[in-house]
């Protein structure tokens, strides 16, 4: 079972507004503002370690972890494009472009010419990048074999995390939505 995390509690309260219910800091045990009551720092620091974990076997496959999650998505859906595979990890074209030359520089991933769009090109892992496949999944089984949790429990806090990011996304493009027909309805009124 998964040991508890030795920070303080925050409690947070519903509170009616006139828009709405909204959160609130309740009665804490501690300062709302305080590094060890961040949901946002525990995922970050805990991302951390998990690339810290994985990074002696993506050391020794060569490949650093954002190149490694492109290689996932791509044995996962080969024949992606550089859009498509960006979309996948969150990643903007500037971000995936350099990824993707330094796998293909290492012989990892090939782009070829999509048979039915000669302007579209798609990234799949060569033989070389998908023979580390296996070396992958040993990494991912030492890594959980030595963090010894249930393999359920380590699936429904994926599934939370999941959705919390889901969640997120849905908050940041509602007020990226709202904010642009704002500036919609600013720009159309004009000068007074």
């Amino acid at each position: 079972m998964p040991e508890t995390h030795p920070t303080p509690v925050v409690r947070v309260e519903a509170a009616e507004t006139s828009g709405g219910a909204t959160a609130i800091a309740g009665g804490t045990d501690t300062d709302l503002l305080s590094l060890a009551a961040q949901l946002c720092f525990a995922l970050y620091s805990t991302s951390r370690a998990m690339t810290a974990a994985y990074r002696p076997f993506l050391d020794a496959m060569e490949v650093t972890y954002p190149q490694y999650l492109a290689l996932l998505a791509l044995w996962e859906q080969p024949g992606m494009t550089m859009r498509e595979l960006g979309e996948r990890l969150h990643l903007d074209y500037g971000t995936v472009s350099p990824l993707i030359q330094r796998l293909q520089a290492h012989g990892l991933v090939e782009s070829v010419r999509s048979p039915h769009d000669r302007r579209a090109v798609q990234l799949r892992a060569t033989d070389a990048g998908r023979a580390l496949q296996d070396r992958a999944r040993q990494m991912i089984e030492s890594v959980l074999t030595e963090v010894a949790w249930p393999l359920e429990t380590v699936i429904a806090l994926r599934d939370q995390v999941n959705g919390l990011g889901a969640r997120l996304d849905a908050v940041v493009g509602a007020r990226s939505a709202a904010e642009t027909a704002d500036v919609g309805s600013n720009t159309a009124v004009g000068p007074k």
